[in-house]
């Protein structure tokens, strides 16, 4: 029976490959309507038709005519990046591109510009990098001279205005905060610093410190020194007579004076050492592993050879790092690898995979054996002719429009590449062997020099990482705006001063200050975020020593903290939840820098007596306390009163959580029951007005009902 069954089945299976064939046989011979179109070679890059003019004025244009649509495009390049910013101003380059379009021109502001742009359905744009910085127009044919004319004001006389410059550096700052957010952005920045050195320019990061030293003035002398005709390349393609526009540019760039300052010399990079670096941040149940080594230029023999070879490696789903780490061992839920080319300098080759804590150094020890592999075993025909296929296919993505490739024309000639260099490599790319592959990882990707990293939680890793070496701690933590302040060393009479001056401060609020019990206010704050105003009402309530409740009325609903002892918690419309022990300290140190409590427990604190000074327009004797919090507080007394007048210490920027210093001025002292308090506030964030405040009621020794602190 079991063999009939077998010869049937068999049988069965012959007549389905038959009628298979035979069908198949019948759809060859005739054709499918989309086998009958026609495509172009989707391997191929055409260089378009284009003239290249050397201006009297030093610029350099590249002239693309393209009767097809009535519009125009203009690129500039222009040989300004951040690699020539001062080391105390990083970021300055950044702001610098971001306030050239935002911040207005001699002729119009920023705002203008945005509305005749809108009004042209044109768009010009700016922007600074490391190496270059740029700007792109384009414009419908009917409005092209007037978006040149604007183009050519951003460019040649910038206003840098000082309002949108400080708004370009809370972005900056902004930034800065939530540059820990993402794994991956830290592997890589990290890595940069691992392999370059954390003071090199291509690797240094923005502070809070960098940018907020930066003024509108070095905005202005950095454009002075660095962007010039003689520093611009300008691409120009679309529906026009070449020798028209070159007069037309000539005219809108007429009296463009050269760039002040030469070039510096391109910073050396260096060959530092292998080393094996881990980054805690405890709260990633995921790691983030990066290994590699310093790269080539693209003009290296190599350059085609590591291209393919990267595309095997880890170029897509069908790499080997992604079949390996994730779909065979499932260790992984990102991995891929960079080639380490660069046009300018070196590149840095990085592979990298993100996995979970406990499988970090499994997943970096396959990651070395699959690079090993590279440069050890030919790689197989089938993978060779997908990895060519793959560049070749994508090149043609890359170069898909005719501003696309003569700016990469405009980068050859920056950098001393021949024109025909694209060309080049890929006919090198099509001519590719599987040996050439091994030679080139072998020589660039050598796994013997290569760095590693790791981010996540070592306390959960499945090693140290010390078995591929001495292991490097790295910290990651985003370093505190300094708040300076010229503090002579504290001497016993200018301690006995500070003491003094905090005692009588308190009692010309009032003597209940020295013995105080509890307090009640109530504040409405009015304030505008992202140019909307917004008022808040604060009330609060404390039973001093450790008990405050504080319930904030605001645009989206009430929402209350209460701390009562070692226990707090929050509520507000989304329910009660408990407060963090972490976040129990900082409420503490809400209450117990409160001006009303730095005057009660002020004997518990080290006050040190400043030299008096004028403070907006008011002579203030000054008092430097330290011991609530890390941070010194100034509390500035008003010599004719000696009633507090302003209040300066570390604040956060509610928006972005960027460190600003907070100043809070106290300003028409009245009379709540018997003390003497200010009835209004003004507080500024880095000495820019944030919040104006309205001081209904205060309350000094009231009655509390207990139960204010229960849930």
């Amino acid at each position: 029976m079991i063999r009939f069954l077998q010869k049937t089945a068999a049988l069965l299976l012959l007549m389905t490959l038959a009628v298979g064939l035979t069908a198949a046989d019948a759809s060859a011979a005739r054709k499918k309507p989309w086998e009958k179109l026609k495509y172009d070679d989707l391997g191929s890059i055409e260089l378009p038709a284009y003239d290249r003019v050397a201006l009297d004025n030093g610029m350099i244009l590249y002239l693309c005519e393209d009767h097809s649509l009535p519009m125009v495009q203009l690129s500039a390049t222009i040989q300004a990046g951040a690699l020539y910013e001062p080391a105390a101003l990083t970021g300055l380059a950044g702001i610098t591109g971001e306030v050239l379009r935002t911040g207005g021109t001699a002729k119009w502001t920023g705002d203008e510009i945005d509305e005749m742009v809108e009004s042209m359905g044109a768009s010009v744009e700016t922007f600074i990098g490391d190496a270059t910085g740029g700007a792109f127009l384009f414009a419908l044919n009917e409005d092209a001279d007037k978006a040149l004319e604007i183009l050519a004001s951003v460019l040649m006389e910038p206003a840098f205005d000082a309002e949108k410059v400080d708004l370009a550096k809370t972005q900056a700052k902004s930034g800065i905060a939530r540059r820990n957010d993402e794994p991956m952005q830290i592997v890589f920045r990290e890595f940069q610093r691992v392999m370059f050195g954390p003071d090199h320019p291509l690797a240094r990061l923005e502070e809070y410190d960098t940018i907020n030293a930066i003024t509108r003035d070095d905005l202005v002398r950095f454009h002075a020194d660095y962007f010039g005709p003689d520093r611009t390349y300008l691409v120009v393609i679309g529906d026009f007579d070449a020798k028209t526009m070159v007069g037309k540019i000539e005219a809108a760039f007429a009296g463009w004076k050269k760039a002040g300052a030469p070039l510096p010399a391109d910073p050396e990079i260096p060959a530092l050492p292998r080393t094996i670096n881990v980054a805690a941040k405890e709260d990633l149940t995921q790691a983030m592993v990066a290994l590699g080594v310093k790269g080539v230029r693209n003009d290296d023999p190599n350059y085609a050879a590591i291209q393919v070879a990267n595309q095997i490696l880890g170029g897509g789903f069908s790499s080997r790092l992604f079949n390996e780490i994730r779909s065979k061992r499932g260790l992984a839920y990102t991995t891929g690898s960079q080639a380490g080319t660069g046009w300018r300098f070196p590149g840095v080759f990085v592979a990298f995979t993100g996995t979970k804590n406990e499988t970090a150094q499994q997943a970096a020890e396959v990651m070395f054996d699959e690079i090993r592999r590279m440069g050890t075993e030919p790689v197989s025909a089938e993978e060779l002719r997908m990895a060519v296929d793959g560049i070749l296919n994508s090149d043609v993505f890359n170069y898909d429009t005719k501003r696309e490739v003569l700016d990469r024309l405009v980068l050859f000639e920056m950098n001393g590449y021949p024109e025909d260099f694209l060309s080049n490599y890929r006919q090198e790319v099509q001519a590719m062997t599987a040996e050439k592959v091994m030679a080139a990882a072998q020589a660039v990707w050598k796994v013997d020099d290569m760095s590693l990293l790791a981010v996540g939680n070592p306390a959960d890793f499945d090693g140290d990482m010390s078995v591929f070496g001495p292991v490097n701690q790295i910290d990651i933590t985003i370093p505190e705006p300094q708040m300076t302040l010229d503090v002579p060393a504290a001497t016993a009479e200018s301690l006995a001063a500070g003491q003094s001056l905090m005692a009588k401060a308190g009692k010309a609020v009032s003597p209940k200050v020295q013995g105080l019990k509890s307090y009640t206010s109530k504040l409405n704050l009015a304030l505008e975020i992202q140019g909307m105003p917004m008022n808040f009402g604060i009330e609060m309530v404390a039973v001093l020593p450790d008990r405050m409740k504080m319930v904030q009325k605001t645009p989206f609903g009430e929402m209350s903290q209460v701390m009562n002892g070692d226990e707090g918690w929050a509520k507000g419309p989304m329910g009660t939840q408990d407060i963090p022990a972490e976040q129990m300290d900082g409420l503490r140190e809400q209450l117990d820098s409160d001006l009303i409590m730095l005057l009660r427990n002020h004997a518990d604190l080290t006050c040190q007596a400043l030299d008096a000074a004028e403070v907006d327009g008011v002579m203030c004797d000054r008092v430097y306390v330290t011991g609530v919090g890390e941070d010194f507080i100034l509390i500035c007394l008003d010599q004719a009163t000696g009633l507090p007048f302003m209040q300066q210490s570390k604040g956060a920027d509610p928006m972005t959580g960027s460190p600003v210093v907070q100043k809070t001025y106290y300003k028409d002292y009245k009379d709540f029951g018997g003390a003497k308090y200010a009835s209004n506030l003004v507080i500024t964030h880095d000495d820019e007005e944030f919040a104006t405040g309205t001081i209904s009621e205060l309350s000094l020794n009231p009655k509390v009902d207990a139960s204010v602190f229960k849930r």
